[in-house]
């Protein structure tokens, strides 16, 4: 049998929570920060270095397989020159779309 105080009442509907992120008794969860241009620039900041990265691990095992070819091995070579150029032509076409739309905001004046 259901006692009447326990039963929701309209919308409101009583959960229980283990993980302290989530909502309590608390009205807001507490946030680090709000600054969201700097955490956008970073975020962009870190994917074009990783980006670089993939362009200089793909040609340091380039290197690696014309000076000694048994210290590499040729499949590694490969997925890490498809992975560079992969990551590169993403970045570019996200490139050309930002400065389409940049320019299209340009035109609207």
């Amino acid at each position: 049998m259901i006692s009447i105080d326990k039963q929701p009442f309209g919308h409101v509907v009583e959960m229980k929570t283990s993980n302290p992120l989530h909502y309590g008794n608390k009205m807001k969860a507490e946030r680090e920060s709000d600054d969201v241009a700097g955490s956008f620039a970073d975020s962009l900041k870190s994917a074009i270095n990783k980006v670089n990265d993939l362009q200089v691990d793909a040609d340091d095992l380039n290197q690696k397989m014309i000076y000694r070819p048994e210290s590499v091995d040729i499949h590694s070579v490969m997925i890490a020159a498809q992975k560079a150029e992969i990551s590169l032509s993403f970045t570019r076409a996200v490139r050309d779309e930002v400065v389409k739309t940049y320019r299209e905001l340009m035109n609207l004046r």
